[in-house]
């Protein structure tokens, strides 16, 4: 990972500004050298230049110092002034110090070292041009300086978000478990940012799957990271054959913990045992799933708790479905329920339910996805979604229990549920 460089204190800046400044005014000395008389008289240009130099370097380093005081105080106000219109005024105010501080080096040099540099219109005359002259080449290489440090910021950022993108590629499946009573897909649809969304299917014991999908807060290598160790933490309880409200518990008290920076997610973890049909649920926060039944009802896979890692101890409902040939269950992320199109108008929970009972039944689970992908990038018209977007589809091929489509038992599990589990990493 790139390393980042940390903010320069004001003493830094200040030491800068004592050793470049002679460096600068090299150039503007040979330029009002060339300019008026040639280089027989470029010491005294130099001098001259080098005092207009310190005064402008000074002038923007408060301005700066200014700046950076201001933007730390309206970080956290609502309507503060951004884009262009903000750059506008920052050069603005850029040019008044510039302007202000060559008036006050010509006032030194005139009280200094030339007598006669002010001493008549013309001279006055001539020091203005000559100092809007200097404020336009210090702005510009100042700015040219200061955009520079800007692209290597973004240059660095880039970095850090190709490295997390990598992560999370690295523990999504691309090739799933194959099962005689179930077809199981997902895909994960990065956006220009990266979110902590993951999916996982993990075998867990004799006829049965884990299926989970998650999305941790915050973006970037942080979620991305936090990511990798809830999923090594399911795959690490997978073979305990727990009930999934105990794997949930461990997890959250795992992050409430373990973790101790703020971080949380939203999870939804099911198990399905191929051999009576019963998908085993906890729904910690997310999004709700749609179950879909090959009569074309749906049921919403709701129960459970809040999301693991915003209360320790908290107990969470865990509830069982029965499944039965023809179903089709349906989980994704807010990425997908939150994308918005041009008129600020977001996809939403239900529109997904819809699609999802609109579909063929012949479809297979990665047409299921390619289907509701099309129509969302329908609804977007060409819109970048801002998130990253994932979906999960299970088609249940099998033999259904009996029993199938009845209402789901809620059984409270409690987080303090003992269990035989390792350290969870």
């Amino acid at each position: 990972m790139a390393k980042v460089k940390s903010r320069p204190t004001p003493g830094g800046g200040l030491l800068r500004i004592l050793w470049r400044t002679p460096i600068f005014a090299v150039p503007f000395a040979l330029f009002f050298a060339l300019l008026e008389s040639g280089f027989k008289h470029l010491g005294t240009f130099y001098i001259l230049s080098l005092i207009f130099a310190y005064a402008n370097a000074f002038a923007a380093f408060g301005v700066g110092m200014f700046l950076d005081v201001r933007h730390t105080r309206e970080k956290a106000r609502v309507g503060a002034a951004t884009g262009r219109t903000a750059l506008v005024g920052e050069i603005l105010m850029f040019m008044a110090a510039a302007i202000i501080a060559s008036a006050l080096a010509a006032v030194i040099i005139h009280f200094t070292l030339i007598p006669s540099f002010l001493s008549d219109p013309h001279s006055i005359v001539v020091m203005i041009v000559f100092s809007l002259i200097f404020c336009a080449l210090f702005l510009g290489v100042s700015y040219a300086m200061h955009f520079y440090g800007e692209a290597l910021a973004r240059a660095r950022s880039e970095e850090e978000l190709n490295l997390a993108r990598r992560i999370q590629r690295s523990f999504l499946l691309s090739a799933f478990p194959q099962r005689s009573g179930l077809e199981v897909h997902a895909l994960n649809v990065s956006s220009k940012q990266c979110s902590g969304d993951f999916y996982d299917v993990v075998p867990a014991g004799d006829g049965a799957v884990l299926l989970c999908i998650a999305d941790v807060s915050g973006k970037g290598v942080p979620a991305a990271l936090l990511s990798s160790m809830l999923q090594a933490s399911l795959r690490t309880q997978a073979p305990l054959l727990q009930p999934v409200g105990a794997m949930i518990s461990n997890v959250n008290g795992m992050l409430c913990q373990g973790v101790g920076n703020g971080q949380f997610a939203t999870m939804f973890l099911a198990r399905i045992d191929e051999s009576t049909m019963k998908l085993q649920y906890v729904n910690a926060g997310h999004n709700p799933p749609v179950l879909v039944r090959a009569d074309g009802s749906r049921l919403l896979l709701e129960a459970g708790g809040p999301m693991v890692g915003s209360f320790e101890g908290v107990a969470f409902e865990q509830a069982e479905v029965a499944l039965a040939p023809g179903d089709r269950l349906v989980m994704y992320t807010d990425g997908v329920s939150e994308a918005m199109n041009a008129s600020m108008e977001m996809y939403g929970d239900d529109r997904v339910g819809d699609l999802a009972a609109s579909l063929p039944r012949g479809e297979s689970a990665a047409q299921t996805i390619d289907s509701i992908l099309g129509a969302l990038r329908g609804f977007l018209a060409g819109e970048e979604p801002q998130d990253d977007m994932t979906l999960m589809v299970v088609k249940v091929l099998g033999t259904g229990a009996p029993g199938a489509g009845a209402a789901p038992a809620l059984v409270a599990v409690p987080a303090s549920l003992p269990a035989p589990t390792p350290s969870v990493p």
